[in-house]
């Protein structure tokens, strides 16, 4: 055999080898329990050939596992009833936390099709996940990690699939739980929340939000009650009613929503919300808390919380 001959035999036999696992992947990828099978039983994984035959568009800031030897694949199998289908639930075994929801619905004859995926990142809070039964449907709710160490801020988000759905999208999230950090340059916050589903009225669910504001000795806490509720028809549920608690005073939703989210609030609307307690130390005598007043003051635009908070801060004459 000449070297030519050679050096092509040893071309083709590599192509080979290498289409290989790509073929195995893609034969294993057509039953969520062979997947599990597979994704476990493998160092190494090249994924990119089953997001292509799927047409996922593969996120350049995710690295799932199996990637590399040193971050294996662990397996979970979500089996449910009515309707009947499968989730996969791929987990990093190291570092890297990045979590894939594979979802399949099973066909008449038995066999498996692929139904959507999500990703979950995992950082500063526990991984989460559950399957339960409201209204008599079946709902994933998955956890997230939202949180920027460096700016100053911590979330978890927590999401919910609606499986009787033919698409695996969230139909409702929100913020478990968070906290934010503006420093000298405004008041700052932490939050958490609790979904209540409302099993008297159904398609309606109660967010309970307890906020503190806080800052150089500020330490005040708010109650407020969110209604989301989705119509027949609807996919999402959409908050249609705020209050303050425990009054039930009316409050504008959008207002709500920016409450129960990070960083959705501008220094001025935070000076709103926090004046009783920025009151207190514009007329005590601790000069730190002071100081800080006034440096949160410099940043924030004019307002007529401002200007009162000014005048306070005065040297009295």
């Amino acid at each position: 055999m000449s070297a030519a001959w050679r050096i092509l035999g040893s071309i083709l036999f590599a192509t080979i080898l290498k289409a290989q696992p790509q073929t195995d992947l893609l034969r294993a990828a057509q039953s969520p329990y062979d997947l599990a099978k597979y994704a476990e039983s493998h160092d190494q994984i090249d994924w990119s050939p089953l997001w292509a035959a799927w047409k996922i568009n593969e996120p350049t800031h995710l690295r799932p596992c199996g990637t590399d030897p040193t971050n294996r694949c662990a397996a979970e199998i979500l089996a449910l009833v009515n309707p009947n289908q499968t989730i996969l639930l791929l987990q990093s075994s190291e570092l890297t936390f990045h979590d894939i929801y594979l979802r399949y619905r099973q066909q008449q004859d038995g066999s498996w099709s692929f139904a959507g995926e999500y990703h979950a990142f995992i950082k500063q809070f526990p991984r989460r996940h559950e399957v339960v039964r409201l209204w008599n449907k079946p709902f994933l709710k998955v956890s997230h990690d939202e949180s920027q160490i460096g700016a100053g801020y911590t979330q978890e988000v927590e999401e919910w699939f609606d499986l009787t759905q033919p698409d695996f999208e969230p139909v409702f999230s929100f913020t478990v739980q968070g906290s934010e950090q503006r420093f000298s340059m405004g008041v700052g916050r932490s939050l958490n929340a609790l979904a209540i589903p409302l099993v008297q009225n159904p398609e309606e669910i109660i967010l309970d939000l307890n906020v503190t504001f806080l800052g150089s000795g500020l330490e005040l806490p708010a109650n407020y009650s969110g209604t989301y509720s989705r119509k027949p028809g609807e996919k999402k549920f959409t908050l249609r009613s705020a209050s303050v608690d425990p009054t039930r005073t009316a409050l504008a939703t959008g207002a709500f929503e920016a409450l129960a989210g990070i960083f959705e609030l501008t220094n001025e609307q935070l000076l709103v919300y926090a004046l009783p307690g920025l009151r207190k130390i514009a007329t005590s005598t601790n000069p730190e808390d002071k100081e800080w007043l006034k440096q949160v003051l410099e940043e924030a635009k004019d307002t007529p919380e401002k200007r009162e908070l000014e005048k306070l801060l005065a040297p009295k004459r």
